[in-house]
């Protein structure tokens, strides 16, 4: 063929306006570097990933429910978490999670457990007429989906109890831990006394520390605040108390919901020591969604 013959054939493509109609008017695929695919086809229900200047590779969908994700050097198609949710399950104990042959994946959210209240001492010794104690903080919470694959055996969970940590996962899975608030500060001068901090998450998609509890203060002689406790992600904090004398104490409240922190005491001394006990933080809880 002739230059001449190939350029009055092209010309055949293009409309008045000087547009090649690119459906006729081309021959091969259209390269990379000149912002094409390289490849000629792709089968149905495929999808293009980049190969940097060489051509897209065709990535496969895979089985129904299949979710893409990156691994870390490459696209993959594998088993997601999708599909119903049938059993949700709230341990309150430590325990192993055993997956079924048939499960996508899993949400599992941990909560560590809230921290008790300070207890408050009013008495002679130190000489104080009335005290109030700080509140605990709440347990933190880490949430996070697995997908079936990465669950390669029976994963253990561990349940904190006031203030202790709750987790969920052994290597080679990836492990959450949500940590337990901290005890409110005892009141044993009758000023000002610091909540517990709060826990916090560690692995998770999602990590949420919990609040802090609130200080404690005895407001006069003859009053006195114990302070409310610091909140999960799931709430539940104790509420506050007050105490007027001639009392002689309000004891702390506890926490209401997993990972509440306890609520600090308050007390008035007649002459007597007088020891107002805080309130017990809420134990932690593993929450587990399966998706089949």
């Amino acid at each position: 063929m002739t230059q001449a013959f190939n350029l009055s054939q092209l010309a055949n493509n293009v409309n008045t306006s000087g547009q090649l109609n690119a459906a006729v008017g081309l021959y091969n695929q259209t390269p990379v570097a000149n912002g094409g695919t390289g490849v000629a086809s792709v089968a149905s229900g495929n999808i293009l990933v980049g190969a940097g200047t060489a051509a897209m590779t065709a990535l496969a969908g895979g089985a129904a429910g299949n979710v893409v994700t990156w691994d870390g050097t490459a696209w993959v198609s594998a088993a997601g978490a999708g599909g119903a949710l049938q059993t949700y399950t709230v341990a309150t104990s430590p325990g192993t999670w055993t997956k079924s042959p048939s499960i996508k994946g899993i949400k599992v959210t941990v909560v560590g457990g809230g921290g008790n209240g300070g207890s408050a001492t009013a008495g002679p010794t130190p000489a104080q007429v009335s005290s109030g104690a700080g509140g605990g903080g709440g347990g933190g919470a880490s949430v996070r989906v697995y997908p079936a694959p990465s669950l390669p055996g029976p994963q253990p969970y561990t349940v904190g109890g006031a203030g202790a940590t709750s987790s969920f996962g052994v290597a080679p899975a990836t492990v959450i831990s949500a940590t337990g608030g901290t005890a409110g500060s005892p009141s044993i001068t009758g000023s000002g006394n610091a909540g517990g901090a709060g826990g916090i998450g560690s692995g998770g998609q999602s990590n949420i520390g919990g609040s802090g509890g609130g200080w404690g203060y005895a407001i006069t002689a003859v009053r006195a605040f114990g302070a409310q406790g610091g909140s999960s992600v799931l709430g539940g904090g104790a509420v506050s108390v007050f105490m007027l004398s001639p009392g002689p104490i309000k004891p702390g409240q506890a926490g209401q919901n997993y990972g509440g922190g306890g609520g600090g005491g308050a007390s008035f001394s007649n002459g007597i020591t007088v020891v107002a006990p805080g309130g017990a933080g809420a134990a932690g809880v593993v929450i587990i969604e399966e998706f089949y």
